[in-house]
């Protein structure tokens, strides 16, 4: 493995200045995997990125008729009208059989392309395999290091044809990502699987997005490119390890099976940072000097291994009187009370697919009561609390994608930002993918307005 000229650094942040042996209630930091900024002398991402190999596979099936299919097709228009000269692009479209609407070519000699992907028409079964396969075959021959590459896949998830089984499509999803065709999922319509499409694009190493109309989709699509453009790490992988009689859990995977000590994390772009929350119960015969050790492994723009680490976490032991007067840190505490609300989002959108409406809600109000959340965590679960009320479907895409953002999300490198007050006027003036937002998808329709701070 090699290692580049500027390093991320690895900070692990605890809650409390210090730990107490053998407690009933676990104790919690705040990892931060954090980039350097962006030197002056590489170009900005506002003049120069790496240009993009894109291949577009939108779904036609009979499901997508109506209103899904229009929103595919337009949104594929603004990608292809928002891109670069230098940039390639391959449309393939699907229902039962696949077509490949336009093999790879450079945008600049694609001029007619916008009319002919609006005369795609809708027809029959959903092989949606087929067609993410195809997008990878249209860019595979032509990968070059100094060029990135990625497969959208526009579609409801309905697979119905071919390759069906969910496992087995994310094991060729990853195994593409390996080796640098990466994947992002776009789900349109009421009744697309989220399950399959958030489990795709984080096999993927890409984005996860849905929404009803194009217009909903614009902004997603410009932080995808903007994640492209500032890319300093890719394929950021976490491990954590307890030491001696600590036990170690990373939060915000409850539906994970076993206790979560690796994520990945994804990308890295410059200046900004990668998070995640441990949970450790430390023993009666822990060490206080060697309570956690962490380590991360990724890979450069240019395709080369790196690892960093260990970075290890002592603390010194308190008595429980110092214990319980000691301040916490509220920029950690918030975090933490993110992580936790991941975990309770999941757990509720379990028990609303088992039919368990009543439980579910309960759990939502118990979890909006909860002590320490954070601005932004609390009116995201008012939000959802709403909309439950109103469209329980949507409801459970929102807290699919919401926990995915609680605990994947890139995050600014001031650690300060996660207590303070959520405004999404401020949010605005950040960069689109450090953003912080209380909606995922269909902002353009009718639905509860997010509760004001």
């Amino acid at each position: 493995m090699t290692t580049p000229k500027l390093s991320p650094s690895i900070e692990i942040l605890p809650v409390k200045k210090g730990f107490l042996r053998a407690a009933a209630e676990a104790t919690h930091v705040l990892v931060r995997i954090v980039a350097p900024a962006r030197p002056a002398s590489e170009e900005t991402a506002s003049t120069v990125r790496a240009p993009l190999d894109l291949a577009l596979v939108i779904d036609r099936s009979g499901s997508m008729s109506g209103a899904p299919l229009t929103a595919a097709l337009e949104s594929a228009v603004l990608i292809v009208q928002g891109l670069r000269p230098l940039d390639r692009i391959a449309i393939v479209a699907f229902d039962d059989k696949v077509e490949v609407v336009q093999p790879l070519i450079s945008v600049g000699e694609a001029q007619d392309l916008p009319a002919r992907i609006r005369r795609i028409e809708a027809g029959n079964s959903t092989a949606l395999f087929d067609g993410w396969q195809e997008g990878v075959k249209q860019l595979a021959p032509f990968m070059k290091q100094d060029r990135i590459a990625r497969v959208i896949l526009l579609t409801d998830g309905q697979a119905n044809h071919g390759l069906v089984d969910a496992a087995k499509i994310c094991a060729h999803v990853s195994k593409a990502a390996g080796a640098g065709i990466t994947t992002s999922t776009v789900g349109l319509g009421h009744g697309f699987n989220e399950a399959l499409l958030t489990g795709m694009a984080k096999a993927g190493e890409g984005a996860a997005n849905f929404g009803q109309t194009a217009a909903d989709l614009s902004e997603a699509f410009e932080e995808q490119f903007a994640i492209l453009s500032n890319t300093f790490l890719r394929q950021v992988k976490l491990a954590i390890q307890g030491g001696s009689d600590v036990q170690a859990r990373l939060l915000g995977e409850l539906l994970e099976d076993g206790v979560t000590r690796t994520r990945d994390l994804g990308t890295l772009p410059w200046g900004a940072a990668l998070t995640a929350v441990v949970e450790l119960k430390v023993g009666a015969a822990a060490k206080a000097d060697s309570l956690l050790a962490v380590n991360f492994t990724a890979v450069t723009k240019e395709g080369a291994a790196v690892a960093y680490g260990p970075q290890i976490l002592a603390l010194p032991e308190l008595d429980l009187a110092a214990f319980s007067t000691s301040p916490g840190d509220e920029n950690v505490a918030a975090a933490v009370s993110e992580a936790v609300t991941a975990e309770q989002i999941e757990a509720i959108e379990a028990l609303l697919r088992s039919g368990q409406f009543a439980a579910a809600k309960q759990k939502f109000l118990e979890l909006s009561q909860l002590p320490g959340l954070s601005s932004w965590a609390r009116q995201k679960v008012a939000y959802l609390r709403e909309l439950l009320d109103q469209d329980e479907v949507m409801a459970m895409k929102e807290m699919r994608y919401a926990s995915r953002s609680f605990t994947r999300s890139i995050r600014s490198t001031n650690v300060a930002e996660n207590s303070g007050v959520f405004d999404a006027a401020s949010e605005a003036e950040k960069e689109l993918y450090i953003r912080k937002k209380l909606a995922a998808g269909q902002r353009t329709r009718q639905r509860p307005q997010p509760p004001q701070a």
